[in-house]
């Protein structure tokens, strides 16, 4: 039996800002990267077969911190967010236009 798991970046400058991100790319905040190193204790004892990331800066540095920086991966620019366009970079309160739909 296989499993697979997904991890989700951690805090981002963007999240902070509640910035709309998907193909732009922001750094880790100093929490953001805390959460990554705090998911090692969650992850150490999995034995994974492949490590891969998305190729946003993000993700890249939260794979990292949550290994330690001792596994080596693939980027796969199929695992990169949506585009959202000329939404990129604009305010979260956008999307509450968009939730009834």
């Amino acid at each position: 039996m296989k499993h697979f798991y997904m991890m989700r970046h951690g805090e981002t400058v963007f999240n902070v800002r509640r910035k709309i991100q998907g193909w732009c790319d922001s750094a880790l905040t100093e929490k953001g990267i805390q959460q990554a190193k705090a998911a090692y204790d969650l992850i150490k004892d999995i034995p994974f077969d492949h490590y891969y990331s998305s190729t946003s800066e993000r993700c890249c540095d939260t794979l990292e911190y949550a290994t330690r920086f001792s596994v080596p991966y693939v980027r796969l620019k199929g695992l990169k967010e949506r585009n959202f366009g000329l939404f990129e970079g604009e305010s979260e309160d956008l999307n509450t236009h968009f939730e009834d739909f």
